[in-house]
């Protein structure tokens, strides 16, 4: 209340400034503002509420989510905001696009409901009805009656939209014989059978609607007053479960005194005859059985007559299958017996082709200082003039026994003659699977073909680990060389050529013949000198020379 005092106040004071007539027309001025204001947020919150019903009936219709729904709102109501606005302007063109444009959102929105199909609305009532005929059930939009068939249209349930479904899908109504059926529905307790009561007074129940199969009669549904005389009725009977009879030809079709017929039947989907001693319903299908009759005697005799036919022919055509099964088997053995004969063949054929071509290749390439060849062995001279036929037998037994170590080796050793690329490979792949042949092979190739000195150095200490007198012959000539520096060469040397010699490398043995005689000779040098230096002292001693197993205790610190 001050603070709208206080504002009186402050307008009041530059109005009283003013004559009457200026007051006056300021007055009528703030008056025509406030209302057209007033008007124009009249006219928004009309637009509003148009475009939120708008928006709403759509939602609910095709169930939108919030989120889309506050869209269509507010896209709505610029448009209707926007349209209205043209369709109050002065210009032609621009009321006519506001008119089309309402009219479009009006036709619209008409369209998108009337094209729903839906059964019920939101709030549960039913949209559509239902009539019953007697080919089919057609559903209308109004209850009522009927225009074509004069039949009353039923509102829709849940459940009656189940029943349609299933009696759109081919089912018929079929006779109830349970003692207990459930008749409402215990969510919202409409009924879910149906009866039909003949003239006698008795209820007969089914589980679909429709029309009575022996009268023809529409089956109407249950209600309590017929749900208590149906128990009532059901409490009185007195029933006998009927009997099936295998064999009615046995049991007699008619009573012999009377004629009367004493047997009842079922038949099944693919026509087969089942007997019964009494009526009653059937426990798999739930159908009615049938007195018989002579018609019905005559094709079920037909039938079997059929059927017994049926079995001869398949008896015998079992028969003719056993004996040409038989006669196939037979001939299906001889086959096979043929084809292990032929397959033992060419088993053995490649087994002989698979060891000749490994006999040519440890033939022509075996290395003869390798522990694992087979045969004498070619040295490296004499591969050179038939690298050829080696490298050729190599490939036919890598070919054939791929996981054969020894074979690759010998690849390698012949295409070092041929493809010297396609042998560093060969070796280093054997190099990593530690075949020990391969390590002087593959450090020869980094010495002479690539001059690193410091791999194939280590090649040849891991080949002589690995008992590769090559290797250890490689080894010995570096050390001559002065490329492998060691405290003592000489019993470095001597050491790995008297290993290599108990290998069996040839030139290992005569190698370490001469350094042992080289080491002897140098020995007695190194005694005699001795001796002659002592000699003008005047003490003269007998000289004793150590072999080179029992080396003297200083000998080892003189030796390089």
């Amino acid at each position: 209340m001050q603070l709208i005092e206080k504002l009186r106040n402050q307008i009041a004071q530059p109005l009283g400034r003013l004559n009457i007539a200026v007051r006056f027309a300021v007055v009528i001025l703030a008056c025509v503002v406030i209302g057209g204001l007033i008007f124009w947020l009249c006219n928004e919150l009309v637009y509003y509420y148009v475009a939120r019903t708008y928006a709403e009936e759509l939602a609910d219709a095709y169930d939108l989510n919030t989120g889309i729904t506050r869209a269509i709102l507010w896209a709505s109501f610029a448009a209707v905001v926007v349209l209205a606005g043209y369709s109050l302007s002065f210009s032609k063109q621009k009321r006519r696009i506001g008119y089309a444009g309402l009219l479009a959102l009006i036709l619209g929105h008409s369209l998108l409901l009337g094209r729903l199909d839906a059964n019920f609305r939101k709030n549960g009532v039913a949209e559509r009805c239902y009539v019953m005929t007697r080919t089919s059930i057609k559903t209308l939009n109004r209850v009522g009656i009927d225009a074509d068939t004069g039949r009353e249209c039923r509102p829709l349930t849940p459940q009656m939209v189940e029943k349609i479904a299933e009696y759109k899908r081919g089912h018929r109504p079929t006779q109830i014989t349970s003692s207990d059926p459930t008749f409402f529905d215990p969510t919202t307790g409409e009924p879910v059978v149906w009866y039909f009561k003949n003239d006698r007074g008795q209820i007969q129940l089914f589980d679909l609607m429709g029309f009575h199969p022996q009268t023809g009669d529409e089956l109407v549904p249950v209600t309590r007053e017929v749900v208590e005389a149906w128990k009532q009725q059901n409490a009185k009977v007195v029933r006998r479960a009927p009997v099936l009879v295998p064999d009615p030809e046995k049991f007699g079709f008619f009573d012999p005194t009377t004629g009367a017929a004493k047997v009842w039947y079922s038949r099944s989907e693919t026509g087969q005859y089942e007997f019964y001693d009494g009526p009653g319903f059937h426990p798999r299908s739930g159908d009615q059985f049938t007195i018989v009759t002579r018609e019905v005697i005559s094709d079920w005799r037909q039938q079997q007559e059929a059927i017994a036919a049926r079995k001869k022919a398949e008896q015998e055509q079992r028969d003719k299958e056993a004996r040409e099964r038989a006669e196939r088997e037979v001939q299906q053995a001889l086959e096979a017996a043929d084809r292990e004969r032929r397959a033992r063949e060419a088993s053995a054929e490649a087994e002989r082709q698979r060891l000749q071509g490994g006999n040519d290749c440890d033939r022509l390439a075996a290395n003869p200082t390798d522990a694992k060849r087979i045969g004498d062995g070619v040295s490296f001279e004499a591969l050179k003039y038939q690298a050829d036929q080696a490298y050729d037998a190599c490939t036919k037994a890598v070919a054939v026994s791929p996981a054969e170590l020894r074979y690759q080796y010998q690849l390698g050793r012949a295409a070092q003659f041929k493809d010297k690329k396609q042998a560093f490979e060969i070796f280093f792949r054997l190099v990593q699977a530690n075949y020990p042949a391969a390590f002087d092979n593959l450090g020869g190739m980094y010495l002479w073909d690539r001059k690193d000195v410091t791999t194939a150095i280590t090649l040849f200490k891991r080949g002589s680990a690995l008992g590769d007198a090559d290797s250890m012959v490689s080894l010995v000539d570096l050390i001559d060389k002065g490329q492998i520096p060691t405290p003592n060469p000489e019993q470095t040397k001597l050491a790995l050529l008297q290993r290599a010699a108990e290998l069996g490398h040839a030139g290992a043995q005569r190698g370490y013949e001469l350094e042992l005689q080289k080491l002897n000779q140098e020995r007695v040098n190194q005694v005699n000198q001795q001796q002659m230096m002592q000699l003008p002292r005047g003490s003269v001693k007998i000289p004793r020379v150590w072999s080179l197993e029992t080396p003297p205790p200083d000998d080892r610190r003189q030796r390089r």
